[in-house]
């Protein structure tokens, strides 16, 4: 089928160029010839491109199984602060006093609709906290890099938080990092 539509598309281009007054260009022949050089070229890329997804879907589709899909492993960026018992039940501490919790990956659309909770074990009511989200793939490279910030979370308290991550599908996520920005 995908040599099919690179036929087809071969087929138009050369029509193009062989009979220039009926798209109305006049072209001369080393400009055809380079023209169709190049079109054969982007032609091969985007067959490989092609391909190239499709193997990816195909694992995707063999990995994917019932229910949504969530990253298996964590990784904290620091451990340094100290622990409020209130705080530390099912959250990993992230550094600087933040601890992170029931993060889910959401399919949402052609989108990942990324959700948890932040807990502050901080002494400071900050007006927004920010943060960077790092997703690494099953071969441990870096699929996505994303900022998020959550408004209003005072000290010693847990707050929800979402962010969208746009590009990027669930199952390809293995697992994440969470560092708190300054």
């Amino acid at each position: 089928m995908k040599k099919f539509f690179a036929a087809l598309s071969i087929a138009i281009i050369l029509t193009a160029l062989t009979f220039p007054k009926i798209f109305g260009n006049i072209i001369y022949a080393q400009d055809s010839s380079n023209k169709l050089d190049m079109l054969e070229i982007v032609i091969s890329n985007l067959i490989a491109r092609i391909e190239s997804l499709e193997k990816r879907v195909n694992a995707l589709e063999k990995n994917l199984s019932t229910g949504v899909p969530k990253a298996t492993k964590k990784e904290v960026s620091s451990k340094d602060s100290t622990k409020l018992p209130s705080l530390t039940n099912g959250f990993e501490d992230i550094g600087k006093g933040f601890s992170v919790g029931n993060v889910r990956f959401n399919p949402f659309g052609t989108n990942v609709l990324f959700t948890g909770e932040m807990a502050n074990r901080t002494e400071k009511n900050y007006r927004f906290a920010k943060f960077k989200l790092e997703i690494y793939d099953d071969r441990d490279l870096i699929l996505k890099e994303e900022e998020f910030t959550i408004p209003d979370i005072p000290k010693d308290s847990v707050k929800p938080f979402e962010a969208m991550l746009v590009g990027i599908e669930a199952g390809f996520i293995n697992r994440y990092v969470i560092k708190v920005l300054e």
